[in-house]
């Protein structure tokens, strides 16, 4: 009972925006009866399905245990969605109505009917850019919950190193990140990026934890997509934070960690937890490693143990790490007394959103990990945080920042 009414408090709190915006540009914005109330009629629809799609998320999730289907997942993102659109076009009303008070003063000053023209024609600019700037979140975030979702992209980077043996100039590895399986709505586009993962032609193919949201049959859809891909040195993966049971106590469980596991092993991603393999190629090898997920954060589980991992492995053997969370790197990795010459991440899906043009790239990821997306290079070693291949539970969009597969050209310098 006491959570029912802490959620009736929340959505009269959750409200009070609406209405804001409501009273303070809607009701304003269109001239004729007809067109007020159109304008009326699809403000308050949206408004009952955003809040009726909360409430209905609410009682399925954590009333009755329902299951976190895709359509689930995509109604969350546009409950979410509209919260976000509300709370980057309210500064730009709040500033309106600012403005609009001191249309008031002034003329109360000047003892006038009308505004000075200059006054009135930034009102009027502020009022044409609060709709310019609540329709461009509105359609970047339609796009990015349909289309932007599964809009993979390829990153090639090249990278030269002077220990890197010769008889692996050349040498291509494959990286993908944070399938989060539960969180998908359409086969046939997971389809789509696994092919264009198998079509890059890498010598190996790695992938850097968080399989699934919490539960290990999420994945069951994509077994057989996984088996199609192969690369001529194995295909390899490292466990990530969400690969041990979740927020769901029951997805924390020993049996649905190990089923976990399992289904790694029917996705022919061979595992290693704390371990190394060494790849061979013309009487020369590297080291490939591998780490169970190792944070900062205090609330995911730190399975990681890197000097476990780098058992066997020789000063001079060159080096590649795959560690799920990026802020391992600066915590122990970089400063470990073993030169690792490439470690492989995921983790932070960039955030999902941001922008990633002409030269610009922000992501409020970037105000959350200190390493977000991308190439980082310190000493020589190098840091990939890969952008992920799926979307967080509930967060079933991605705008600005695409689902990412990584190919990296390793040369001999």
């Amino acid at each position: 009972m006491g959570k029912v009414i802490g959620l009736i408090v929340f959505i009269i709190i959750a409200l009070l925006p609406d209405l804001y915006i409501y009273f303070s540009k809607v009701h304003e914005s269109f001239e004729g009866e007809r067109a007020k109330n159109i304008g009326k009629l699809v403000y308050f629809s949206t408004l009952a399905l955003q809040f009726g799609g909360m409430l209905f998320l609410y009682f399925y999730i954590n009333q009755w245990g329902g299951e976190r289907t895709g359509m689930v997942n995509l109604l969350q993102a546009f409950v979410w969605t509209m919260f976000i659109i509300k709370a980057i076009i309210i500064p730009f009303l709040f500033v309106g109505d600012l403005y609009r008070i001191s249309e008031y003063a002034i003329k109360a000053f000047n003892g006038a009917e009308t505004l000075p023209e200059r006054v009135a024609s930034r009102r009027n600019f502020i009022k044409q850019a609060s709709v310019i700037v609540a329709a461009i979140p509105f359609f970047s975030f339609l796009h990015g919950m349909t289309r932007g979702k599964y809009n993979f992209k390829v990153r090639n980077v090249q990278l030269s190193f002077k220990d890197l043996p010769k008889a692996f100039d050349g040498f291509k590895v494959a990286q993908f990140s944070d399938f989060h399986a539960g969180s998908f709505d359409s086969v046939s586009s997971v389809e789509y990026g696994l092919n264009l993962l198998q079509e890059q032609g890498a010598d190996l193919i790695l992938f850097t934890g968080d399989l699934v949201n919490q539960y290990a049959e999420e994945v069951d859809p994509y077994v057989d997509l996984f088996k199609t891909l192969d690369a001529p040195y194995g295909q390899y993966a490292s466990l990530g934070n969400h690969d041990y049971g979740y927020r769901d106590a029951d997805s924390r469980t020993p049996e649905n960690r190990q089923s976990i596991k399992d289904k790694y092993a029917e996705c022919n991603l061979n595992l290693l937890n704390n371990a190394n393999v060494k790849l061979e190629k013309d009487n020369e090898h590297i080291r490939l490693v591998g780490v169970e997920n190792w944070g900062v954060a205090r609330f995911f589980p730190k399975k990681g143990d890197l000097n476990l991992a780098l058992e066997g492995v020789a000063d001079e053997d060159f080096t590649i790490l795959m560690s799920h969370d990026p802020t391992h790197w600066d915590a122990e990795i970089k400063k470990h007394q073993k030169h690792i010459h490439l470690t492989l991440s995921g983790h932070t899906h960039g955030a999902q959103m941001g922008v990633e043009l002409l030269g610009m790239k922000w992501s409020p990821g970037k105000y959350i990990y200190k390493r977000w997306a991308g190439l980082y290079e310190n000493a020589k070693q190098y840091l990939y945080v890969n952008r992920g291949f799926g979307m967080l539970e509930g967060f079933s969009f991605r705008v600005g920042i695409y689902p990412e597969i990584t190919v990296f050209e390793l040369k001999n310098a």
